[in-house]
């Protein structure tokens, strides 16, 4: 019998994971559906990760569903870097070079030279701020309930990375720094849905100045 290692943290992930999924299939198409699936799919990796492989990456099979976490969060990324150009007014054709180069560094880079969440949040990092920043001005320069709910949830989705970061925890061992930065994604991702769904055109999909309209 395969016993579950961290149960908390696979419990959480698992539910984060349906969230998610739940989320984007009802989002259908646009970045929003975008950033929900490529979130599922990481913490339905992740889930799998802390299950069955303690020794993490230590075995080719444990790094090899690692990676698929990373790479994950990096589509999460990439597509946070696309919403953040067409609100700077990029052209597609900008957005596609920026987007893929960015994409293709940090795939190599968890790939060949350091896959720690450390390294992935660092990379994930940066783009998370400048998308809360381009939303929260979004909320100011129209007045709109959607964009206030994005910010928001961005916003608390970085407070859920700080707080991983800082292994703040409810237990030691019964509901760690990884659990609870899972349930403080999934109140984050109840608020991105609620405001992507308020969106009147689907944020990302179409070009700046029908974003500008939302």
């Amino acid at each position: 019998m395969i016993g579950i290692h961290e149960p908390d943290v696979v419990f959480t992930d698992l539910a984060l994971a349906l969230l998610g999924g739940y989320f984007a299939m009802r989002l259908r198409r646009g970045i929003g559906a975008v950033v929900m699936a490529a979130l599922a799919s990481a913490a339905f990796w992740g889930a799998l990760f802390h299950a069955l492989f303690p020794a993490r990456t230590a075995t080719p099979l444990g790094f090899g569903v690692w990676m698929l976490v990373a790479l994950s969060i990096v589509v999460v990324a990439a597509a946070l870097l696309w919403l953040s150009l067409s609100l700077v007014g990029a052209s597609r054709q900008l957005r596609r070079i920026v987007v893929g180069g960015y994409a293709g560094a940090c795939a190599a880079l968890v790939l060949f030279v350091d896959e720690s969440f450390s390294t992935i949040v660092r990379f994930y990092g940066p783009v998370l701020l400048l998308v809360i920043a381009l939303a929260t001005r979004e909320a100011l320069r129209t007045g709109t309930a959607a964009w206030r709910l994005v910010a928001g949830g961005f916003a608390l989705s970085a407070l859920a990375a700080l707080a991983q970061q800082y292994r703040i925890a409810l237990h030691p061992t019964q509901f760690d720094h990884n659990a609870v930065y899972h349930v403080i994604q999934a109140a984050a991702l109840v608020l991105l849905y609620v405001g992507f769904v308020r969106m009147p055109a689907r944020v990302g999909s179409v070009d700046p100045d029908a974003n500008s309209r939302a």
